[in-house]
C-alpha cells in the first residue's frame, strides 16, 4: 500500500444500489476497505477508505435525477470524502447525461469522461457504439444527443495519448471515450489521472477496477480479498442455507434460478402472506429458499409490508446469508432491513459482489448482490455456495470469512454477526 494512502477517502457515486455493489467490489479487490452507504446522513460514522453512495436515479425523470446526483455530491463533500468516480450502467440505460453534466458541475471538474465498456463482461466501445457480448448494441453518441447533449468531444480507438490530448484541448466538456480492452482503459484513467485538469472519471465496474489499481498501486485485482474459497465443512456447509430475495424477471436471471432449484432442490415461494410461514419451514428443513418479489406489479409500500412480515425469520437467526437479485429488489430489501452500510468484500464472480451488512435488522449477514442481466447460468449456485462457507467458517471461527479491517462504523464493528435479536429497532416503512 502506498505511504499516506489511508489519508484520503474517496467517494463514488452511482445510480443504483446493484451498480454501488459491483462498483465497491472492484475496489475492495484491490485491497480498500470499501462500504456502500445506505445513510447518507452518517457518512462521518463510517471508517472504510472507500465509499460508495447509490442515487437510486437511473429510472427517474432527467430534471429529478440531476438533484439526486447534486445532493450525493454535498454528501461526500460534508463527509470529506473526496469525489473521484461516477458509475453508470454498462449497457448505457439510465439518465447518463443529466448525471454526467451534474456530477461535472458539483464536483468542480473541468470536463468528464465517459466510458461505459467493461471487457471483461464483453461490453466494447468503438466507433461510440456500446456492444454487449449477446450482440445488442447502443450507438451511445445518439442516444446522448437525444438526451440533450450537444457539444462534446470523442476518442475513437486505437486509443493514444495524442487523441486525448487534443480531445481536452477541444474545451469541450464532456469527452466520449472507445475502448476495446482493459489495457484501453488502463490508459484512458492514467492519462486522466496525469492530465493537467482535473477531469472526472465516468465509466462501468470496469474502467472502476483500473483506477482502484493505479491509486492502490497494484498490478492486478483480486476476487475475494479475504482469501480463496473458505475451507469445507461438509455437514455445516451443508446447513448454512441462503434467502435468496429475487425480483428481476430478467431471462439470465430465470436460468440462474432454474439451475439453483435443480442443483439445490432450492424451495421457491411467491412473496405474499403466507411466506414467512412457507419460507420458516423450509429453512428449517434446511433448504436454500427463494423469494420471488412482483417488482413493479405492485406499489413499493405494499410490498414492503410484505416483506415486513419476515422480520420473524431474521430475529430467529433462520437466516444464515442473503443473495439479493436485481437492483430495485435489493432496494426494497434494504428499506425493509434498514442497515447504515454494507461492508464489501470482494467478487465471487464477476458482477456479484458480497460483504456484511452494518446496522439493523441483519447487522453482520452476509449478502451478495446480483444485478439481473449479470452472470453465468452458474452463477447463482456458485454464490450460494460460497456463502454457505462463508458462514460456516465464521461459525468456526475461521478468519478467511472475516470482513478486514477498515470496515463498519467508528465503534469497530466485528467480523461476525451479532445476535439480531440485540440489534432490531423494529423500523419498517
Amino acid at each position: 500500500m502506498k505511504q499516506g494512502i489511508q489519508k484520503i477517502r474517496y467517494g463514488i457515486i452511482a445510480d443504483d444500489l446493484t451498480g454501488a455493489t459491483d462498483t465497491a467490489a472492484a475496489f475492495a479487490s484491490c485491497g480498500f476497505s470499501v462500504a456502500v452507504a445506505l445513510d447518507p446522513r452518517r457518512l462521518r460514522s463510517l471508517t472504510a477508505q472507500v465509499i460508495v453512495l447509490s442515487t437510486h436515479s437511473r429510472n427517474e425523470m432527467p430534471t429529478k435525477a440531476r438533484r439526486k446526483v447534486n445532493r450525493a455530491c454535498a454528501q461526500l463533500r460534508d463527509g470529506g470524502l473526496s469525489f473521484v468516480y461516477k458509475k453508470l450502467d454498462s449497457t448505457g440505460q439510465g439518465n447518463i447525461v443529466a448525471e454526467v453534466e451534474a456530477a461535472r458541475d458539483a464536483g468542480e471538474f473541468a470536463a468528464a469522461l465517459v466510458c461505459p465498456a467493461n471487457p471483461v463482461q464483453g461490453r466494447t466501445m468503438r466507433g461510440g457504439v456500446l456492444r454487449v457480448r449477446d450482440g445488442d448494441s447502443v450507438n451511445l453518441l445518439e442516444r446522448f444527443r437525444v438526451q440533450g447533449l450537444t457539444e462534446f468531444s470523442s476518442i475513437s480507438s486505437p486509443i493514444s495519448a495524442l487523441k486525448l490530448t487534443q480531445a481536452t484541448e477541444q474545451n469541450r466538456r464532456f469527452i466520449v471515450a472507445d475502448a476495446t480492452s482493459e489495457r484501453d482503459l488502463a490508459f484512458l484513467v492514467r492519462a486522466v489521472l496525469q492530465s493537467k485538469q482535473r477531469i472526472l472519471l465516468v465509466g462501468s465496474a470496469g474502467m472502476a477496477g483500473e483506477l482502484a489499481k493505479l491509486l492502490m498501486g497494484s498490478k492486478s485485482a483480486r476476487s475475494n480479498p479475504d482469501g480463496k474459497m473458505p475451507p469445507s465443512r461438509a455437514g455445516r456447509v451443508a446447513r448454512c442455507k441462503t434467502l435468496v430475495i429475487a425480483g428481476s424477471n430478467n431471462p439470465v436471471t430465470e436460468r440462474q434460478l432454474e439451475k439453483l432449484i435443480g442443483k439445490t432442490l432450492a424451495a421457491s415461494l411467491t412473496l405474499n402472506r403466507h411466506t414467512r410461514r412457507d419460507a420458516t419451514a423450509a429453512l428449517a428443513s434446511e433448504r436454500h429458499t427463494i423469494i420471488r418479489v412482483p417488482m413493479h406489479h405492485q406499489p413499493d409500500h405494499a410490498i414492503l409490508r410484505l416483506l415486513s412480515a419476515l422480520t420473524p425469520l431474521f430475529l430467529a437467526g433462520h437466516v444464515d446469508s442473503l443473495m439479493l437479485v436485481g437492483g430495485d429488489t435489493a432496494l426494497l430489501v434494504c428499506r425493509f432491513l434498514r442497515p447504515l452500510a454494507i461492508a464489501i468484500s470482494g467478487e465471487i464472480v464477476p458482477g456479484l459482489a458480497w460483504g456484511r451488512f452494518i446496522g439493523g435488522l441483519a447487522d453482520g449477514l452476509a449478502v451478495c448482490t446480483k444485478p439481473g442481466g449479470f452472470g453465468s447460468d452458474q452463477s447463482l449456485v456458485r454464490a450460494v455456495n460460497f456463502l454457505a462457507r462463508v458462514t460456516a467458517a465464521v461459525s468456526l471461527g475461521e478468519t478467511c470469512a472475516r470482513p478486514p479491517c477498515g470496515f463498519g462504523t467508528s465503534r469497530n464493528h466485528p467480523g461476525g454477526r451479532r445476535s439480531a435479536a440485540t440489534n432490531h429497532t423494529n423500523r419498517t416503512e
